[in-house]
This record gives C-alpha cells, structure tokens and sequence, in this order.
C-alpha cells in the first residue's frame, strides 16, 4: 500500500522540507548518510511538502530480516535511532546528513494520476459555510448541461434501472486517507501485489486509490487559488516559495460507474458495459487487451493486466503458490493476461445480498449491502446504496448540499457523489 501522503511503495526514505533540500544541493532520490545516536543508515531523500525546516523524518518497521521473502530487506531499520530515557522511548535525535553522490529512485503511485490542475477537490472553510451551505462547488461555473447520448423518454429509457440504482457517497471531511479500503478492495477481489518495479513501471492495481492533493497557506490562514485552493498545476507550484505551510485533503478514486461511460462506447468487443442496476462491469472473457477503454476513461482507474501475476514465480506473492492461494475470495475470479480490471462495485456481495432476500421472501433492505472499502473504513467516509430508495442513506447522503461529482463537467455522469471538504481553519467563530 502506498504511504498515506508521499505515495511511496516498498521503501522507507529521508523526508525533508523542499527548501531544505534545495540549501544542501540535494537532488530528488539522491542518497544521504544519516547518523544519529551511533547509528548510520543510507536513505534516498524525499522532498515532502509540509515538513518543518530543519527537520527530517524516517519511517520505522522497514529493514526486516525475518518477515518472508516479500518483506525482507525492504528498506532501512530507523529503530536503533530511538534512545530511552527517563522510563520512555525518545523518536527525536539530533542528527548529521552527508551526501554519498548516489541515488536510489523511489516507486510512486501519484505521480501519473494527472488530472491536469482540474477542479477534482472542493473545499471551503468553515467561515464560508456557514454563509453559503454551497460554497466550494464552483457555482460560479454554473450547473452543467446534461446531454443524452441515446433518445430516451423518462418512460422508456435505455438505460432504465427500474429496481436499483447502486450508487455511492463519499465525504471528503471524513476520509483521513488511512488506506484501510485499498487493502480491503485487494483482499476482497484477488487484486495481485505486483512489487516495487512494476509500480515503478506504473503497473499498480488497485482498484480503489486514495489520491492525496496539497492545498497552501498563508500567514497561517487558508490560501485559495481562485476556485479549488489546491496545488495541482506546475504553474502554481512555480510560484511558492516555501512548501512548509501546506495542508492535506484526500480522495479516494474509484471506478466511478458513469450513466454515460466513456470506457464502454470505445469498446469493441463489449467487454465493458453497463447493467439494468446502474453498474459498469467487465466480462474478462471478452476482454481483447486494446486497452482503449483505460486511455478513455477520465479517471484513471482501469488496470491492464501485463502478467499472469498470480502464476509467475517473478510475482512472489499469495496468489501464486499452491498454499496461500487458499487465501483467495472464491467469488471472485483471478484475472489473467491480457484483459482490463477495475472496480466492480463489489458485484459478487451485491448479489449475495439480493439472493439471501429473495430467499427469505422479503424485500432488500437498506445498508443489508456492504461494499469492502465501506466496511472498513472507519470514518463512515463511504455510503454505498440503492438510489431508488428514497429512504435510504445514500439518498439522503446525495441531496447534501456539499455533494458534487468530479469532472462532471465532461457529461460522463458519474454514479459517486463526493462531499465538499469543509476547513475549520479556527480563525472563525464556532457560534
């Protein structure tokens, strides 16, 4: 799983202010010797928005020698740089850096999700709204247009979901961006773990990934950029100066299963279509590896699969020896080479769910449905449910006056709402 802020995999590394950095003409991924109470490790240098000048951070729980041969000798042990003192372990230690000349380059998942500086996070302060439920959503774009791509009549649709509707809800002020749901989503659908290298490659595959953006500040009081506050362009990033004064929103991104997919019309063998219950779906059968639909998708969140990654000893990893393959979900197939993977809403629970009422003769209820990142999380960040079901709570999630769709703006018109993120930057009045 990547780390919650720096989207590192695999590898601990020297997080340092970017202006501290730039002072010791250090380079990205560079190497340096860190000493510290006796102890020397050799780590590749990470600049990281938001830390304090004049201070560095190491992980610990890397350098393993007995944890199997996946975790083994992963990165460096930062433990010896505790000391005890006074009944109690010390994390700090006054430390020296030097150079070596060397580099070790870091696999990040982030760095080729580009949404190319697009309002994909919202986010107001507290101040804000309070005056205006709405502020943050870019009202001032005004509402998007829909149009149909199909001639449909509210009584004859197309694409009529006359008994569910499975949409989704999440709220950025809750999500904390833990990962719990990623490894939640790649336990229950048999995603494979496909290393270092070939997340360097960018090959991951997630299915859920928990996107982290910076927003700045100024003066210690939230700065904006005119609409979205946040740091995602190159231009943008030009004109600070000093990254030390940054704050944090994540989003979890996930297959956003569009009325109007843009994945299934570029399709040409309906490996990816749309169902009567609103999902978008994947018969792998089908799938011929074009890999039109993931150059077409506006999120980013379709995965290839380059390897048969759960039968090649080169993936060394539970899915692909005779033992631990017992670990695997049997509702859910393994994928193979060749064909396209993402989120499926957790399809095989939304059955399992609609089999067990017809069973018992009654009517399915709502929350009786729970998707793996929903169940895990434990912020309640994520609401998953039947639109149709005025009652239910993602409904009610849905009428917010906070909730926006991201890119909604390409008429692609998504099944997941998210929740403008709202700041408390304690400049204003809880009154």
């Amino acid at each position: 799983m990547p780390d919650p802020v720096s989207k590192v995999t695999w590898d601990n590394f020297v997080a340092m202010a970017p202006s501290d950095a730039k002072k010791l003409g250090l380079d990205e991924f560079g190497v340096v010797k860190v000493t510290a109470n006796g102890y020397t490790v050799e780590l590749p240098v990470l600049e990281q928005p938001g830390q304090a000048p004049d201070t560095i951070s190491i992980a610990v729980g890397y350098g393993r020698t007995a944890a199997g041969k996946v975790g083994d000798n992963v990165g460096k042990n930062a433990f010896p740089f505790y000391s005890f003192l006074n009944g109690t372990f010390q994390t700090t230690a006054q430390a020296t850096i030097e150079a070596t000349g060397d580099t070790f380059p870091l696999s990040q998942t982030q760095t080729h999700h580009s949404y190319e500086g697009r309002n994909v996070i919202r986010e107001t302060t507290f101040a804000e709204y309070k005056k205006n439920p709405e502020a943050g959503k870019g009202e001032e774009e005004g509402e998007h247009k829909k149009y149909d791509l199909w001639e449909n009549t509210n009584e004859d649709r197309i694409h009529a979901r006359p008994v569910y509707d499975w949409v989704m809800a999440i709220d950025l002020n809750a999500c904390t961006g833990c990962g719990a749901c990623v490894i939640a989503c790649s336990a229950e659908n048999n995603v494979p773990v496909v290393g270092k290298e070939e997340v360097g490659r960018r090959r991951e595959m997630h299915w859920i990934r928990i996107d982290r953006y910076y927003s700045f500040a100024e003066n210690g009081t939230a700065k904006a950029d005119e609409r979205t506050g946040m740091v995602t362009k190159e231009k943008e990033i030009a004109k600070l100066e000093d990254f030390s004064n940054v704050t944090v929103v994540h989003q979890p991104m996930l297959c956003q299963h569009c009325d109007h997919a843009p994945c299934e019309t570029v399709c040409p063998v309906l490996a990816t279509v749309h169902s009567s219950e609103g999902l978008n779906q994947m018969a792998y059968n089908r799938c011929v590896g074009t890999r039109y639909c993931a150059n077409n998708c506006p999120y980013k969140v379709r995965r290839f699969n380059w390897f048969n990654y759960w039968n090649d000893s080169r993936f060394d990893n539970y899915l692909n020896n005779e033992h631990t393959q017992l670990v695997l979900n049997p509702d859910v197939t393994t994928r193979f080479r060749g064909v396209m993977e993402k989120c499926s809403m957790c399809v095989q629970r939304i059955q399992a769910g609609k089999l067990k009422a017809k069973m018992e003769k009654r009517p399915l209820q709502d929350g009786e449905i729970k998707m793996a990142c929903q169940q895990t999380c434990s912020a309640n960040a994520i609401i998953f449910g039947n639109r149709n079901d005025k009652n239910s709570e993602v409904y009610k999630a849905l009428q917010s006056e906070r909730t926006y769709y991201v890119l909604e703006e390409l008429n692609v018109q998504p099944g997941i709402g998210y929740q403008v993120k709202v700041r408390n930057t304690g400049t204003e009045s809880l009154a």
